[in-house]
């Protein structure tokens, strides 16, 4: 199943908060704080409160997923 179109049933949002974000990433949202405001989080996010595209978490499951083949 093509990611985008998971995560676009499983959370009916063209757009995911922080917090599903983080749950998706795998990472706690203080280590996404810091990594945003030391510009290595993986997936960009804007806005207040911070979302990110869907397409953008997408794009980077597929590349961790074919980074781990």
């Amino acid at each position: 199943m093509n990611a985008e179109f998971m995560l676009l049933a499983i959370y009916n949002s063209p757009v995911l908060t922080l917090e599903q974000v983080c749950h998706i990433v795998g990472v706690a949202k203080d280590t996404a704080y810091v990594q945003r405001s030391n510009g290595t989080f993986p997936i960009p996010m804007s806005g207040k409160p911070l979302r990110a595209d869907v397409r953008d978490v997408a794009l980077y499951m597929d590349k961790t997923r074919a980074s781990a083949t």
